[in-house]
């Protein structure tokens, strides 16, 4: 699959702020611990096969209200999946910008649906244990051992996903969204080749190279307007366009600096790191300040938004830009560089596989857990997966080819998406784009322009998986990082962008990591390590 999700589209898919919302003839207070029996089948379901339902079934579902406005049941897709399984939903849908209030009144003794199903619909730092250990979010490990095929073959396909998805107490309570072909890597570096061409410079390959090449930017005419108004070197402040993985070059990546519960975190050797307060931090932030001191990088970097990032790129202003795909085909790739040390050059990768674990669970007023399991895992089989990515079989943009494969027709210029594919976008739905799925699609032919898979295949060399792993922590555990971090990260927060921009750090780097441990960074790191031993061991 072609991987070209861009800024905005990332922004939806992985923003907590999702819509929801639902209702169900049954309240479910806190506590009441649904445990659903599965050891005799419903006499109303089919075991297997299809339909689910011997007579029509009616279940109420929370999920997130289309831009169409439309219902969910107004897509071809969802059509399908009634007509085939015998389970018709009451789709109950909230605006994204009315969700966190609305989940928060039907927590708290509200009227819950029998299910929440969307990408990322339940927050999962805060949401799942949460609920789970209170009974309001039923444990599912039962009900896929016996009822879900689909989502079986995948732990087994991936035992990590099964890690990744149970609690501190040993059950699993949400299900989630999968894209196995997703880009390994976010923001990644570009040059302005027509401005290389106009200098006659070669692709820089060192951090002192690219020093080099960006006064050579700042220093001549490059726009052909008699003025040095170009700009050497811009980034923004996102994990899709900023400069942590350049650190790297300096010794150590930056790890994920805006996602939240994993700051500045590393692992290494098994040993979890906060690397804002290491060595190679301060002399990577000592890099940049220099690039910033001499003009060289764009001292808007830090309060731009992507827009206006983005409005840059396109005029070509930029001679080194941090970002997940430029349209601008003037750019090309700038692989990872190598530092002062001499070491190989790296960069951060980010493990394709589970996107959100957030995206389906089943409540303790529903009546028909067992159809309700059955009803999910077929949203993961191979072929719904695919048409919730690529549009309805048979329709205009998934043709069926005599091999068995599937041609993936694009979506023409001026089309509605929604239209077009007849499914709703892919942050509306629950899928699971394994290997089996992307195997049975061919995209459709290459425009010529970058993909984000060339860009992955630039860095592919040079990815380092040292990230914290996906999972969970218990109620204690979220409530004691939540009050470190929240200071902590607004102190190393405001830091990094007052030493970048006006430097200091040499003088004030003892003080600072002094400062960290005395707002509990050793009592923060030991709940990481405790966390991530218990992820080690758990099976």
């Amino acid at each position: 699959m072609n991987n070209t999700w861009p800024k905005a589209a990332l922004g939806l898919l992985l923003s907590t702020s999702l819509v929801l919302a639902g209702c169900s003839s049954d309240k479910g207070a806190a506590g009441e611990s649904a445990k659903p029996t599965t050891a005799a089948v419903p006499s109303d379901m089919n075991e297997s096969g299809l339909p689910i339902a011997k007579e029509k079934l009616t279940l109420n579902i929370a999920a997130f209200k289309p831009p169409s406005g439309k219902d969910l049941n107004d897509y071809k897709i969802f059509k399908d999946i009634e007509a085939s399984t015998n389970v018709h939903i009451n789709w109950n849908l909230t605006p994204g910008s009315s969700w966190n209030e609305k989940k928060n009144l039907l927590f708290a003794g509200g009227e819950l649906p029998d299910a929440f199903y969307a990408h990322g619909i339940l927050n999962e730092d805060t949401d799942i244990v949460k609920y789970g250990s209170q009974g309001i979010l039923i444990p599912l490990e039962g009900l896929i051992e016996k009822y879900a095929p689909n989502v079986k073959k995948m732990f087994q396909n991936n035992p990590t996903y099964k890690k990744q998805l149970t609690a501190p107490d040993g059950h699993i309570y949400s299900l989630p969204t999968i894209d196995e072909s997703y880009s390994q890597t976010k923001s990644t570096m570009f040059i302005n080749k027509k401005w290389l061409d106009q200098l006659k410079l070669p692709i820089p390959t060192t951090t002192d190279e690219l020093y080099t090449t960006l006064k050579a930017f700042k220093d001549n005419d490059l726009g052909g307007n008699n003025k040095k108004d170009q700009i050497p070197l811009s980034f923004l402040q996102n994990w899709n366009s900023d400069v942590n993985s350049l650190f790297g070059a300096f010794g150590r990546i930056d790890r994920d600096v805006h996602k939240v519960g994993n700051n500045h975190l590393s692992v290494e050797n098994d040993k979890v790191v906060y690397t804002a307060a290491q060595p190679e931090y301060k002399a990577a932030i000592q890099y940049f300040n220099k690039l910033f001191a001499e003009g060289l990088a764009d001292p808007e970097s830090f309060t731009q938004d992507s827009k206006v990032l983005t409005a840059k790129e396109s005029k070509g202003i930029i001679g080194v830009v941090f970002d997940w795909n430029p349209a601008n085909q003037d750019y090309v790739s700038l692989p990872p560089l190598k530092g002062p040390n001499g070491k190989d050059p790296v960069w951060a990768a980010y493990a394709n596989g589970i996107l959100l674990r957030g995206s389906f669970a089943i409540t303790n007023v529903n009546k028909h857990p067992e159809a309700t399991m059955r009803w999910i895992d077929n949203m993961y089989d191979p072929k719904i997966s695919m048409q919730f990515s690529r549009g309805v079989i048979g329709g205009s943009s998934l043709k069926e080819r005599s091999d068995g494969k599937y041609d993936a027709i694009a979506t023409p210029s001026g089309a509605s998406a929604d239209d077009f594919m007849q499914v709703p976008p892919t942050a509306y739905s629950v899928w699971g784009l394994t290997k089996a799925v992307t195997d049975l699609v061919v995209p459709p032919a290459a425009s010529g322009n970058r993909s984000k898979i060339d860009i992955d295949n630039v860095y592919g060399k040079y990815l380092v998986d040292n990230a914290f792993p996906k999972t969970y922590f218990t109620a204690e555990e979220s409530d004691q990082i939540s009050r470190y971090l929240t200071d902590i990260d607004a102190y190393v927060s405001k830091m990094y962008a007052k030493w970048m921009l006006s430097g200091g750090i040499d003088k004030e780097w003892d003080d600072y990591v002094k400062k960290l441990k005395d707002m509990g960074l050793d009592n923060m790191m030991k709940i990481y390590q405790q966390v991530y031993d218990r992820y080690k061991a758990s099976k």
